[in-house]
């Protein structure tokens, strides 16, 4: 029998007469009454079909009948690619015409941007000097690099403010962009309505799962001056333009917000800097929200990240030589779920050999792998996969402390409609 590739698979109840017969089958697909005008009017059940010794057709009357052989290349090309990071899949495009026309298609990168989630590295960069630029620490340099670490294809220096599911949101002099720092394609937004300050609170809304045409918003939270309230500014790529939200945001005791924002499962963040209170806006139905996360120690600070499939607030600190202890905080009180005590002393640098120093201050980092725990101290970062208990590191670019930002990217061939190049 041949190898085929068969693209809609038989009912469960035909699965014994299938296999009780060697011969090869086809699968047809049967219109219901009369025409084919919309996918809706297919009766998408399958029936397989004997095949006559000598005849290449099925011995029943059939609507549709579709086979296709398949290679092993042809099914890496439709089945592996998508799981791959963006810096792979532009390597393979040398294997032939007939590749470089499928991972340059807009198929696959919607395919790709949904399917590969895997956190890739991060954008870092130094706040207090606006002439730095951002640079990429790569966890894996020969997959998941990106052709202009310091995103240089932009038309200026930029600060980084927010990412989500392989896009960045920049800040310029006077504007806003969206890159995909994989493919160096970019998108000025116009600019909006409300002035967002030098260092705005804004977040980055996009979800590839169901979204071929790759639209995205941009979340600015802007505080009313002298007045107790927040007022929410949505940019929509389909429209191209700003909008103000009828919602606004009553309940924080102080609207001092952090710079940035993060997006996790449909809403959008964004952290007080006075006290522990997290501003929280669904995006779809534009409702506030605030959270209230634990007070910790100064020497501490957390992260909302996602850990499995919920979003969670959580900590680390240094207990005693080369041992951390992660707390992990959830629910809507944000009570602690769950401690774990790691011990990092095994992936020392060499300049540590002698334990990391109780003193030490850490920093949690957001992630976007939902089993990971990311702590970074002044030497190292350590990522810690909470199921198989494996620890992996990554040279630290910097002491811990407030001055630096940290955006969680994945290596993505999403694509940015109307860009800049």
């Amino acid at each position: 029998m041949a190898c085929s590739e068969i693209d809609m698979l038989s009912d469960e109840s035909l699965e014994e007469d299938i296999y009780s017969d060697s011969s090869d089958f086809y699968v047809a697909i049967k219109p219901q009454g009369g025409g084919i005008d919309s996918l809706a009017e297919f009766d998408l059940t399958t029936a397989a079909y004997k095949v006559e010794e000598g005849n290449n057709g099925s011995k029943y009357p059939v609507d549709i009948i579709m086979r296709v052989d398949m290679t092993i290349k042809d099914v890496a090309k439709r089945h592996v690619l998508p799981f791959l990071p963006a810096k792979s899949l532009m390597k393979f495009r040398a294997v032939s015409k007939e590749w470089n026309q499928w991972i340059t298609s807009p198929l696959l990168a919607y395919n790709q941007s949904s399917t590969f989630q895997k956190l890739s590295g991060y954008f870092y960069q130094r706040l207090e000097n606006k002439d730095d630029p951002p640079i990429f620490l790569s966890l894996h340099r020969s997959a998941n690099g990106v052709p202009s670490p310091s995103l240089g294809f932009l038309p200026e220096v930029v600060k980084v403010l927010s990412s989500s599911s392989g896009l960045l949101l920049c800040q310029g002099k006077d504007s806003y962009y969206v890159c995909n720092p994989a493919t160096k394609h970019w998108k000025k937004l116009p600019p909006p309505q409300y002035y967002h300050g030098s260092d705005p609170a804004v977040a980055l809304a996009f979800d590839p799962q169901f979204n071929i045409e790759s639209f995205y918003r941009v979340v600015a939270a802007v505080p009313v001056l002298d007045h107790p309230v927040v007022c929410f500014e949505i940019y929509c790529s389909e429209s191209d333009s700003w909008r103000c939200s009828p919602s606004d945001c009553l309940e924080l005791e102080n609207t001092r917000l952090a710079g940035g924002g993060s997006y996790m499962k449909g809403v959008a963040y964004w952290r007080n800097t006075s006290s522990n209170e997290v501003l929280a806006f669904d995006v779809k139905n534009e409702i506030p929200a605030v959270l209230h996360v634990p007070n910790i120690q100064s020497e501490q600070r957390g992260a909302l990240t996602q850990i499995g499939d919920e979003v969670c607030y959580v900590t680390a600190y240094n207990d005693s030589g080369s041992v951390f202890v992660i707390d992990i905080y959830g629910g809507v009180d944000m009570g602690l779920k769950r401690s774990v005590s790691v011990n990092l002393g095994s992936k020392k640098p060499r300049t540590q050999v002698l334990g990391i120093p109780k003193e030490e201050c850490c920093e949690v980092l957001p992630c976007t792998d939902s089993d990971t725990v990311v702590i970074h101290t002044d030497t190292t970062i350590y990522f810690y996969h909470l199921r198989e208990q494996k620890l992996e590191t990554l040279q630290s670019p910097g002491r811990v402390d407030t001055d630096k930002r940290f955006l969680p990217y994945i290596n993505s061939l999403v694509t940015v409609h109307n860009s800049g190049e």
